[in-house]
């Protein structure tokens, strides 16, 4: 199945970017996309930091089904959209590999459960088959991630592809605020107090977005409370 996605972060997944030019995902490297199921065989469980469990927390994972609610229905009709689920114009940031050959898309992936992790990590496949080998290796260290493994990081520009002012329902987008949201740090890679406030010092680096909306105020009444 070709249906959509592109990367979201945080709340207000209701109904994003309906400019009719659709929006294949850049070629990741990763093999194929393998779906959020998958992931959850080593990422859940407290030791491993509860990713898959925080995901089904979050709005990414009902970003589907959310377009079936009648103030989906009622966005999209202003928009000349008749059914949210089967437009394009919403599938685009709604599912996870919008404009991916199915060709690149394993059969256990469902595209239904929304925005994947595989929206911001690439296609899991090859990290998939890497890890599992290594897990039939008893007593071998986990090898370093490779670049061409998985995709890492935060990066804002990812996160307005979808959460950017053609959405009908957007709000400013600060990624440091958002990522208070869903925020899933594996305690397995060991990170210092050091490192966890660099880490999210550079979520909040640039916020031209987030200011030129009212955002700069915001961040005024919650430190200062004004």
């Amino acid at each position: 199945m070709n249906l959509p996605t592109i990367l979201l972060l945080g709340g207000g997944l209701l109904l994003l970017p309906f400019t009719a030019t659709s929006r294949p995902e850049p070629p990741f490297a990763g093999g194929r996309y393998i779906g959020a199921a998958m992931c959850k065989n080593c990422h859940n469980g407290v030791d491993k930091g509860n990713a898959y469990d925080h995901w089904l927390s979050t709005p990414h994972s009902k970003a589907y089904e959310n377009l079936a609610s009648d103030k989906a229905k009622e966005a999209a009709k202003k928009a000349g959209v008749d059914d949210p689920q089967k437009s394009e114009k919403c599938l685009k940031c709604h599912v996870t590999a919008f404009g991916v050959d199915k060709e690149k898309i394993k059969a256990s992936f469902k595209p239904e459960h929304g925005v994947q992790c595989e929206s911001c990590h690439g296609p899991g496949e090859d990290h998939q088959k890497k890890r599992f080998a290594e897990a039939m290796k008893q007593g071998t260290p986990p090898a370093p991630m490779e670049a061409d493994e998985i995709q890492v990081g935060r990066k804002l520009e990812k996160c307005q592809k979808c959460h950017n002012e053609e959405s009908p329902t957007y709000k400013p987008f600060c990624l440091k605020e958002r990522m208070e949201k869903i925020e899933h740090l594996d305690p397995r890679k060991k990170r210092s107090e050091e490192d966890l406030k660099k880490l999210r010092e550079t979520d909040h680096a640039d916020c031209k977005v987030c200011k030129a909306a009212g955002g700069e105020k915001k961040e005024e009444k919650k430190d200062g409370g004004k």
